[in-house]
């Protein structure tokens, strides 16, 4: 019982972030293959949690081909405890994950009620579904026909879908995405611009028209889920991709997709919505390998972290004055004793050992060191064991060669 108490302690202190949605959710670009490691608009909002001090975890659940019908069935599955096969949630849906991810109806409906923040993006495969159906004998009017049936079908299933996330997660705060159009209004080669070939550029016209409704549409779904009393927001990316459509999607390859460009546009718009703005760490110098950032700050430039052995560590006073541990330093055996969070832990310069709370340690890194720093010296800590040693979230982000510690 008192592990069960002490792990859902420690859930109650994490920011719970939920990724749902389709393929952009997954974070899918042009060219991928199972191996590949997406770092999509998910990522990045995950990553500007932990700019922001957040203890963070997130769990994605994007699915590629997700209508916002398969959108609807599987909240409502999720909703219901109910296990589902792919084709009940949508016959067709060829993302190779779908089975695995779906067989875990009960972990994405913890996720969801664990959330604090619920990203979504949804609607593209409507549009998409919509200009299959077009053939070149396909009337002006029948065109707006089959626009206006994937308009009053996105509004249900979507509506759908939202009141059952909803209901599992009534305090969380939701943002999802509107729609960006990926086919730019010309082509440049080399310094001139050259207008789109006339099929091109009538089918473009047609997509404008049907992004910009389906946009309008989802403020209106938004502006419902609103006055039912959820904390729900629009992050408006289609914005950044105006005029930039080339370099930020994959439509070169006649793929709709963003590039990590597009994503990172994507994820900046999603930042700016939850948190008011995007941050990134400082232009870092060629000898230092990472960068430090503690609940939201970064380490001043002036004391950078070394490596040892592909371990990271800091500056012992830098990063004691950052976390607002208590330190103690005993010049006679060269030892740092540092207390935060109910927990003590003693370094020894050169020690194979640490103690903890009073107990030896064997520790699993090369041991603290003392190195000269102008005309001083500087004793080094190992940054993932003090800190984890310490209760501390450790995350290290490859993406941004950074360490954060929450």
């Amino acid at each position: 019982m008192l592990q069960i108490a002490e792990a859902a302690e420690k859930e109650a202190e994490s920011y719970q972030i939920v990724a749902l949605g389709d393929s952009l959710t997954a974070g899918y670009e042009y060219g991928f293959d199972a191996k590949s490691v997406p770092y999509g608009y998910a990522e990045h909002v995950y990553e500007q949690a932990l700019f922001h001090g957040l203890r963070a975890e997130y769990a994605n659940y994007g699915l590629l081909g997700l209508t916002s019908t398969g959108f609807s069935n599987l909240l409502n599955a999720v909703k219901e405890g109910k296990s589902v096969k792919v084709s009940e949630v949508q016959p067709g849906l060829k993302d190779p994950r779908a089975a695995a991810i779906l067989s875990e109806t009960v972990q994405i409906e913890g996720s969801i009620r664990g959330a604090d923040l619920i990203i979504m993006t949804i609607g593209g495969n409507d549009l998409l579904g919509l200009d299959s159906q077009l053939t070149s004998t396909t009337t002006d009017e029948e065109k707006a026909q089959l626009l206006q049936a994937v308009l009053a079908q996105f509004e249900t299933e979507l509506t759908d879908g939202l009141q059952a996330a909803t209901s599992l997660a009534p305090t969380a705060k939701f943002v999802i995405a509107d729609q960006y159009m990926p086919i730019p209004a010309s082509v440049t080669i080399g310094g001139l611009s050259l207008p789109l070939p006339k099929d091109a550029a009538l089918l473009r016209e047609f997509q404008l028209k049907a992004v910009s409704q389906i946009n309008e549409k989802l403020k209106t779904i938004v502006a419902a889920t609103k006055t039912a009393g959820f904390d729900i927001s629009i992050a408006e990316v289609s914005k950044s991709f105006v005029g930039k459509e080339l370099g930020y999607t994959s439509i070169a390859n006649k793929d709709v997709h963003p590039t990590r460009l597009g994503y990172a546009a994507m994820g900046e718009t999603y930042s700016t919505t939850i948190w008011n703005e995007y941050l990134s760490v400082r232009t870092r110098p060629a000898n230092v390998p990472v960068s430090i950032v503690v609940r939201g700050k970064e380490l001043a430039a002036a004391s950078p972290a070394t490596m040892k052995s592909n371990r990271t560590f800091v500056p012992m006073r830098d990063i004691t004055d950052a976390i607002g541990a208590t330190l103690v330093w005993n010049k006679t055996n060269q030892t740092a004793t540092i207390s935060y969070n109910n927990h003590t832990v003693a370094f020894t310069i050169g020690s194979p050992t640490i103690l903890v709370d009073g107990v030896k340690k064997k520790l699993n890194s090369p041991a603290a060191y003392l190195q000269k720093s102008g005309k001083e010296q500087k004793t080094y800590l190992p940054l993932a064991v003090l800190s984890e040693e310490l209760g501390l979230q450790v995350t290290y982000r490859s993406t941004l060669q950074a360490v954060f510690i929450n």
